[in-house]
């Protein structure tokens, strides 16, 4: 089980790594194809079944909806390779998903034992049956750990509920998370580090970093955690990418994914015939690398693999595995990054423990919206300081009328379309936000932190035409690596129920996610 060995391999050795590669743990992707039978379904459990009986990797992954396109469901895919004896993980993703759905279907993975799960936020949707897909994510993959904490305690079923009041039977759920130190800018680097904090705290058991290829960052997750002193299982993902691949990554058209330039330009005067055999040896020395820095562990993945050849990477990986440092300058690749957190260590070429100065140039000029937001909010809406206490009895009164509830939602949302692009939620987040909408400036409308599909600043899903909404509010609210020490709230989602009607009314009335968090007291 996956859990059996992430926990053994914690046991560090004096060095800081595993103190036997042996205990090293490998886990490997599978991403299954747009159909239900065929080629590439057998060859994906053929691969199971040889895992299976050598035994060396501990657990296969399968993806969900990778890349945003549709395919066989990992539960399905699941179920058979628990049936092979090989231990699977199921990537669980928002992207396609109400929180009912999402109950549901961890109903169904625990029904069917397959507990062990990998908590993403999920590619926004691509092309499917005559058309794009709808996204849904309703909640976070924060949101979505914490939901799953709940029900390993046992969920106890809100009041409204059918049933309310009661709590469900405990579910055996194993919930890790997905980070990405491979952000080219420093907001984004510092927003995803926050984020990972957050899924902590939510519960998640296990960590796996995207993928990626300079060691100074692979060494820069493993520091911070130490730093924060987070003892949770850390594993890289390698990818072995053809060069085929390595080229559309570069060329970031799969989201969160980066391949150096460098590295793809010695790729490609790789003679054809021994392509292959390069990409296991730089993947074994990456390997190396990752093991001498103190992760528990590597998730390979990569197209067009047999077992037989990531068998050869591993036995590869543990021959260089006693002189990793050898191959540490092989994989840096200072040119690609603006976004390191801690200072350079110019003798290793890794990381010193100090973090660095914030680079200049992120504050941006303050925009009306900005500043009249900030002047209304802590005049009216913040507890105990303003005129809160006038502005509660005044509104409360005005809601005892429904001539008046009308006019008071156009006036509030006559200004808010225009100054914030206001889409009317009822359940208002400016005031976290640094006064910049999720639901109209974040694509995937997340609450809890920026997705990882983020590339340069830009928006995953508008790219060169958004800035990520999370980048804006780091700038605004003029932070710095600084803000990786502090614990942030987790923000409930938003509440359905309320659309379309005056959030200023649901804030005092304690309806919308306030309500949830306690910041107010709201009259019956």
């Amino acid at each position: 089980m996956l859990k059996d060995a992430l926990e053994k391999c914690l046991v560090h050795g004096s060095n800081g790594r595993a103190p036997d590669f042996q205990r090293f743990v490998f886990t490997f992707e599978l991403v299954p194809a747009r159909a239900s039978k065929g080629k590439a379904i057998d060859q994906t459990i053929r691969f199971a079944q040889e895992a299976a009986e050598h035994k060396r990797i501990c657990a296969l992954s399968i993806t969900d909806n990778a890349g945003g396109h549709p395919a066989l469901t990992p539960q399905a895919l699941g179920t058979e390779i628990k049936s092979l004896g090989m231990a699977p993980i199921i990537h669980f993703s928002c992207k396609d998903k109400n929180r009912n759905l999402i109950e549901s279907q961890l109903f169904e993975l625990d029904r069917a034992g397959l507990n062990t799960l990998l908590v993403l936020t999920g590619d926004n949707p691509r092309y499917g049956y005559k058309g794009r897909a709808k996204p849904v994510f309703d909640l976070d993959s924060v949101l979505v750990l914490a939901m799953i904490e709940e029900m390993r305690k046992g969920l106890l079923l809100h009041q409204k509920a059918p049933g309310g009041g009661i709590r469900l039977p405990v579910m055996d759920f194993y919930s890790g998370c997905v980070v990405s130190p491979f952000k080219k800018t420093f907001p984004e680097q510092v927003l995803q580090y926050v984020k990972l904090k957050k899924k902590i705290a939510c519960g998640a058991r296990f960590i796996i970093s995207q993928m990626g290829y300079d060691v100074r960052k692979f060494h820069e997750l493993r520091l911070l955690l130490d730093k924060l002193s987070i003892n949770v299982p850390l594993l890289a993902t390698v990818l072995i990418p053809t060069l085929r691949l390595a080229k559309i990554i570069h060329k970031n058209i799969i989201p969160g994914c980066t391949m150096p330039l460098r590295l793809l330009e010695k790729m490609e005067k790789w003679p054809e015939k021994k392509a292959l055999e390069l990409r296991i040896d730089t993947a074994a020395r990456l390997i190396s690398v990752i093991y001498g820095l103190g992760y528990e562990g590597v998730h390979l993945s990569g197209p067009g693999l047999e077992y037989k050849h990531v068998r050869e990477v591993i036995q590869r990986a543990e021959f260089y595995a006693s002189n990793w440092q050898d191959h540490v300058k092989d994989f840096l690749f200072q040119e690609e990054w603006h976004s390191f957190i801690f200072e350079r260590d110019k003798e290793t070429g890794l990381n010193k423990g100090t973090f660095v100065k914030a680079p200049k140039g992120l504050a941006v000029s303050l925009r009306p919206g900005f500043l009249l937001g900030k002047c209304i909010h802590r005049l009216f809406f913040e507890p105990d300081k303003g005129l809160f206490q006038r502005a509660k009895k005044l509104i409360l009164r005005c809601g005892q009328n429904s001539r008046c509830v009308r006019l008071l939602t156009s006036i509030e949302y006559f200004f808010k379309e225009m100054l914030y692009d206001c889409y009317r939620c009822g359940d208002c987040y400016l005031g976290e936000m640094e006064f910049i909408c999720p639901q109209s400036q974040c694509a995937k409308r997340l609450l809890n932190g920026p997705c990882g599909g983020s590339h340069d600043g830009w928006c995953e899903v508008w790219p060169k035409e958004k800035r990520c909404m999370f980048v804006r509010q780091f700038k605004r609210a003029g932070w710095d690596s600084s803000l990786i020490l502090k614990d942030q709230p987790v923000i409930p989602p938003r509440d359905w129920a309320l659309d379309r009607k005056s959030s200023w009314l649901n804030f005092y009335l304690g309806k919308d996610h306030n309500n949830v968090t306690g910041r107010i007291e709201h009259e019956d």
